[in-house]
Protein backbone atom coordinates (compact mmCIF):
# COMPACT_ATOMS: atom_id res chain seq x y z
CA UNK A 1 0.00 0.00 0.00
CA UNK A 2 1.47 3.40 -0.81
CA UNK A 3 1.47 6.41 1.04
CA UNK A 4 -1.38 8.02 -0.04
CA UNK A 5 -3.69 4.99 0.43
CA UNK A 6 -2.37 4.51 3.58
CA UNK A 7 -3.62 7.81 4.64
CA UNK A 8 -7.35 7.54 2.97
CA UNK A 9 -7.76 4.16 4.88
CA UNK A 10 -6.10 5.87 8.31
CA UNK A 11 -8.36 8.86 7.67
CA UNK A 12 -11.32 6.80 7.14
CA UNK A 13 -10.75 4.76 10.25
CA UNK A 14 -10.26 7.95 12.37
CA UNK A 15 -13.77 9.19 11.12
CA UNK A 16 -15.50 6.26 11.79
CA UNK A 17 -14.31 6.03 15.30
CA UNK A 18 -14.52 9.33 16.05
CA UNK A 19 -18.49 8.92 15.31
CA UNK A 20 -19.21 5.91 17.69
CA UNK A 21 -19.65 8.06 20.37
CA UNK A 22 -16.81 6.83 22.83
CA UNK A 23 -17.12 7.32 26.78
CA UNK A 24 -14.02 5.99 28.22
CA UNK A 25 -10.39 6.32 27.05
CA UNK A 26 -7.83 3.86 28.80
CA UNK A 27 -3.48 2.84 28.77
CA UNK A 28 -2.76 -0.85 29.60
CA UNK A 29 0.76 -1.15 30.28
CA UNK A 30 3.15 -3.73 31.87
CA UNK A 31 5.26 -3.79 34.50
CA UNK A 32 7.90 -4.07 31.54
CA UNK A 33 6.46 -3.78 28.03
CA UNK A 34 10.61 -4.35 26.36
CA UNK A 35 10.42 -8.20 27.61
CA UNK A 36 6.52 -9.37 27.70
CA UNK A 37 5.95 -11.14 24.79
CA UNK A 38 3.27 -10.70 22.32
CA UNK A 39 1.59 -14.10 23.10
CA UNK A 40 1.52 -13.05 26.87
CA UNK A 41 0.29 -9.49 26.36
CA UNK A 42 -2.46 -10.63 23.99
CA UNK A 43 -3.64 -13.24 26.28
CA UNK A 44 -3.24 -10.48 29.42
CA UNK A 45 -5.48 -7.83 27.23
CA UNK A 46 -8.44 -10.79 26.34
CA UNK A 47 -8.37 -12.03 30.12
CA UNK A 48 -8.82 -8.23 31.18
CA UNK A 49 -12.13 -7.43 29.01
CA UNK A 50 -13.55 -11.02 29.38
CA UNK A 51 -13.69 -10.28 33.09
CA UNK A 52 -14.84 -6.95 32.42
CA UNK A 53 -17.93 -8.09 30.28
CA UNK A 54 -18.67 -10.39 32.71
CA UNK A 55 -18.86 -8.03 35.54
CA UNK A 56 -20.94 -6.05 33.73
CA UNK A 57 -23.02 -7.79 30.69
CA UNK A 58 -23.12 -11.19 33.00
CA UNK A 59 -21.17 -14.62 32.14
CA UNK A 60 -24.04 -15.96 30.20
CA UNK A 61 -24.20 -13.04 27.85
CA UNK A 62 -20.74 -12.65 27.71
CA UNK A 63 -20.64 -16.83 27.06
CA UNK A 64 -23.08 -15.97 24.43
CA UNK A 65 -20.77 -13.57 22.12
CA UNK A 66 -22.35 -10.06 23.96
CA UNK A 67 -19.64 -7.81 24.79
CA UNK A 68 -18.83 -3.89 25.98
CA UNK A 69 -18.58 -2.23 22.82
CA UNK A 70 -14.49 -1.16 22.13
CA UNK A 71 -11.96 -0.82 19.81
CA UNK A 72 -8.17 -1.69 21.32
CA UNK A 73 -5.10 -0.93 19.49
CA UNK A 74 -1.54 -2.63 20.08
CA UNK A 75 1.53 0.05 20.04
CA UNK A 76 4.67 -0.11 20.32
CA UNK A 77 6.14 3.59 21.68
CA UNK A 78 8.52 5.64 19.80
CA UNK A 79 11.60 3.09 21.07
CA UNK A 80 9.48 0.46 18.60
CA UNK A 81 9.44 -2.35 21.28
CA UNK A 82 7.52 -1.31 24.37
CA UNK A 83 4.44 -3.09 24.14
CA UNK A 84 1.57 -1.28 25.33
CA UNK A 85 -2.72 -1.03 24.37
CA UNK A 86 -5.03 1.95 24.33
CA UNK A 87 -8.50 1.24 23.91
CA UNK A 88 -12.11 3.06 23.78
CA UNK A 89 -15.10 1.97 24.97
CA UNK A 90 -18.96 2.81 25.53
CA UNK A 91 -20.15 0.78 28.46
CA UNK A 92 -23.65 0.66 29.57
CA UNK A 93 -22.78 2.14 33.02
CA UNK A 94 -21.78 4.39 35.39
CA UNK A 95 -18.35 6.16 33.80
CA UNK A 96 -16.48 6.85 36.98
CA UNK A 97 -17.56 2.96 38.45
CA UNK A 98 -16.52 1.84 35.22
CA UNK A 99 -13.05 3.42 35.00
CA UNK A 100 -12.30 2.30 38.36
CA UNK A 101 -13.19 -0.99 38.06
CA UNK A 102 -11.60 -1.61 34.70
CA UNK A 103 -8.60 0.00 36.54
CA UNK A 104 -8.68 -2.66 39.67
CA UNK A 105 -9.47 -5.72 36.88
CA UNK A 106 -6.11 -4.56 35.20
CA UNK A 107 -4.11 -4.83 38.33
CA UNK A 108 -5.48 -7.98 38.96
CA UNK A 109 -5.25 -9.76 35.50
CA UNK A 110 -1.43 -10.88 36.05
CA UNK A 111 2.17 -10.13 37.56
CA UNK A 112 3.05 -8.62 34.42
CA UNK A 113 0.02 -5.95 34.35
CA UNK A 114 1.05 -2.55 35.93
CA UNK A 115 -0.87 -1.78 39.22
CA UNK A 116 -3.73 0.19 39.89
CA UNK A 117 -2.01 3.50 40.70
CA UNK A 118 -0.10 3.47 37.35
CA UNK A 119 -2.88 2.67 35.57
CA UNK A 120 -4.53 5.48 33.17
CA UNK A 121 -8.85 4.50 32.33
CA UNK A 122 -10.84 7.90 32.31
CA UNK A 123 -13.92 9.35 30.67
CA UNK A 124 -13.23 10.22 27.46
CA UNK A 125 -12.89 14.08 26.93
CA UNK A 126 -12.91 13.97 22.89
CA UNK A 127 -14.73 11.13 20.60
CA UNK A 128 -12.28 12.83 17.27
CA UNK A 129 -9.16 12.95 19.99
CA UNK A 130 -9.31 9.54 21.40
CA UNK A 131 -9.55 8.17 17.59
CA UNK A 132 -6.40 10.41 16.07
CA UNK A 133 -4.07 9.15 19.35
CA UNK A 134 -5.53 5.02 19.03
CA UNK A 135 -4.34 5.21 15.56
CA UNK A 136 -1.30 7.63 15.71
CA UNK A 137 1.06 4.42 14.96
CA UNK A 138 -0.95 3.52 12.07
CA UNK A 139 1.87 4.89 9.88
CA UNK A 140 3.84 2.35 11.50
CA UNK A 141 2.04 -0.53 11.73
CA UNK A 142 -0.60 -0.36 9.45
CA UNK A 143 -3.64 -2.12 10.22
CA UNK A 144 -2.13 -4.35 12.79
CA UNK A 145 -2.07 -1.45 15.24
CA UNK A 146 -6.10 -2.36 16.00
CA UNK A 147 -6.17 -5.03 18.22
CA UNK A 148 -8.97 -7.21 16.46
CA UNK A 149 -8.76 -10.57 19.02
CA UNK A 150 -10.10 -7.75 21.72
CA UNK A 151 -12.16 -5.35 19.52
CA UNK A 152 -15.82 -5.52 19.79
CA UNK A 153 -18.33 -3.62 17.18
CA UNK A 154 -21.53 -4.15 17.62
CA UNK A 155 -25.21 -3.09 19.23
CA UNK A 156 -25.80 -3.01 23.43
CA UNK A 157 -26.34 -6.69 24.13
CA UNK A 158 -29.70 -7.25 26.30
CA UNK A 159 -30.29 -5.52 29.69
CA UNK A 160 -29.34 -8.46 32.15
CA UNK A 161 -31.70 -8.54 35.64
CA UNK A 162 -31.15 -5.60 37.76
CA UNK A 163 -30.78 -8.05 40.42
CA UNK A 164 -27.98 -9.54 39.03
CA UNK A 165 -25.89 -6.67 37.68
CA UNK A 166 -26.45 -5.49 41.59
CA UNK A 167 -25.30 -8.79 42.87
CA UNK A 168 -22.37 -8.84 40.53
CA UNK A 169 -21.42 -4.84 40.63
CA UNK A 170 -21.69 -4.97 44.78
CA UNK A 171 -19.05 -8.01 44.76
CA UNK A 172 -16.58 -6.34 42.55
CA UNK A 173 -16.62 -3.03 44.59
CA UNK A 174 -15.59 -5.38 46.98
CA UNK A 175 -12.52 -6.58 45.62
CA UNK A 176 -11.99 -3.17 44.05
CA UNK A 177 -11.53 -1.85 47.87
CA UNK A 178 -9.25 -4.24 48.04
CA UNK A 179 -7.04 -3.98 45.28
CA UNK A 180 -7.13 -0.40 45.65
CA UNK A 181 -6.01 -0.34 49.61
CA UNK A 182 -2.93 -2.57 48.03
CA UNK A 183 -2.30 -0.22 45.51
CA UNK A 184 -1.81 2.15 48.37
CA UNK A 185 0.42 0.19 50.39
CA UNK A 186 2.76 -0.42 47.60
CA UNK A 187 2.68 3.64 46.95
CA UNK A 188 3.77 4.08 51.24
CA UNK A 189 5.94 1.61 50.60
CA UNK A 190 7.93 3.06 47.84
CA UNK A 191 7.23 6.51 49.23
CA UNK A 192 8.95 5.55 52.46
CA UNK A 193 12.18 4.12 50.74
CA UNK A 194 12.42 6.75 49.11
CA UNK A 195 12.77 9.08 51.89
CA UNK A 196 14.87 6.68 53.65
CA UNK A 197 16.73 6.43 50.23
CA UNK A 198 16.86 10.28 50.62
CA UNK A 199 18.05 10.58 53.94
CA UNK A 200 21.04 7.96 53.66
CA UNK A 201 22.45 9.49 50.74
CA UNK A 202 22.82 13.00 52.80
CA UNK A 203 24.95 11.41 55.53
Amino acid sequence: MNYVENEKQKQALTNWLAQAGWTVFGTLKFTDGYSTSEHKAGQCVRRFFNELDRTYIGRNLADNGHRIERAVFRQLGSSGSNLHFHFVAKPNANIENFCETARCVWDETSSFTMGYEHTIIEKARSAAHTARYGLHEFDKLGADTLYLPATHFSKLPPSPKPIHTFRRLTKRQAANELTKETALMRVAVAARRAKIAGQTATH
